[in-house]
């Protein structure tokens, strides 16, 4: 959390470095020119792809904990019908929808604490726990863990932009520390209370241990389960979006627009036919990999690291060489170094093993 919190402090910086910086791949261009952009661009492009490849796993897993008796691939197809009109919905409406998401997680960390609480009986009761290590019993397993720490502090991309947004920029920072703080608070309260009501028996998501265990508070279970499989779909859209109009912007340009502009309704059905290929793409690749832990370990590995701490800390390097004292420079260069390699393990780990 901390190495995150100061790497989006820099982000500013470097967004703030001189007029005409706007937005995250803007800052990678003014460091490192063309190429910068690029590789930025296809960072972001990989980063879309597979956080909306993980949702749809979240949503094909929580569809089955409701209706067990389905496959998993007939619900991720039922998923694909249900989301291709949503990504042809105006955004300010599926924008909306946004603190769902929020409310969701703050919901599920009560429910979890409620059911411990209601239980006597293990598994699923924090007054009678299961038995828990405070070391990993298989250190080899260690580096999956690395992907699943970055993945709740890499929303990097958006800082830019929200910064921008804000009446009072100056007081971005504090809106981050915040955030950081509730955040970890909530992730904390999910990942402690989660593991002594299930001890070794804690599965990938804590909705499938809250639902395989039989209680008063099933009503109450389902509903949360309903909630977190609900909340993704609008966020599929949303993230899918930049993709789909950076190849819609391609269509028009040459030689696209040569036949694309033919007739009035042609460049409509393109438009069509690209959304729902790159749809199509994302809940192929979901039920071809389906396990939701190891794709949000290796997105986490690969992408996220580089999003939220090694390219920021490159950026302020560069930007700001001049004026940096040593111990800044230590830092930098420090996080550079410790994250290129958990991300590099955390990736080789996610692929040997996935």
């Amino acid at each position: 959390m901390g190495a995150a919190n100061y790497t989006a402090g820099l982000l500013i910086k470097c967004l703030n470095y001189k007029e005409g910086i706007y937005t995250y791949p803007d800052i990678a261009t003014i460091a490192f020119g063309n190429l910068g952009n690029f590789v930025t661009l296809v960072i972001f492009t990989l980063d879309l792809i597979g956080v909306a490849v993980s949702l749809v796993i979240l949503i094909g897993d929580s569809l089955q904990l409701l209706f067990p008796d389905i496959s998993l691939i007939s619900l991720k197809i039922i998923a694909w019908v249900i989301l291709m009109p949503l990504g042809f919905i105006d955004l300010k409406y599926l924008a909306s929808f946004s603190c769902l998401g929020i409310l969701t997680t703050i919901i599920l960390a009560i429910i979890v604490i409620i059911d411990g609480f209601a239980r006597d009986e293990r598994p699923g009761s924090l007054f009678n726990p299961m038995k828990t290590e405070l070391w990993p019993t298989d250190w080899n397993s260690l580096p999956f863990s690395f992907g699943l720490i970055i993945a709740g502090y890499s929303g990097h991309p958006t800082f830019p932009s929200i910064y921008l947004d804000m009446q009072t920029p100056n007081n971005f920072q504090k809106a981050i520390n915040i955030s950081y703080i509730f955040g970890t608070v909530i992730y904390l309260s999910l990942a402690v209370c989660g593991y002594l009501m299930f001890g070794n028996l804690t599965k990938p998501e804590i909705t499938q241990n809250i639902v395989s265990t039989p209680d008063h508070l099933i009503f109450l279970n389902k509903f949360i389960v309903w909630a977190v499989a609900i909340n993704p779909f609008t966020k599929i859209a949303l993230i899918l979006n930049p993709i789909n109009l950076y190849l819609e912007t391609q269509y028009q340009s040459s030689p696209c627009n040569l036949w694309t502009h033919l007739r009035n309704g042609c460049y409509i059905f393109i438009k069509f036919l690209s959304r729902t290929f790159v749809l199509t793409a994302v809940v192929f690749i979901a039920i071809k990999y389906p396990q939701f832990d190891r794709a949000l370990e290796l997105i986490g590995s690969f992408l996220f690291y580089a999003i939220a701490i090694i390219f920021p800390s490159m950026f302020y390097l560069k930007l700001y060489s001049n004026s940096l004292s040593w111990w800044e420079w230590l830092v930098n260069l420090l996080l550079i170094l410790v994250c290129t390699v958990l991300a590099i393990l955390g990736t080789i780990w996610a692929f040997l093993f996935y």
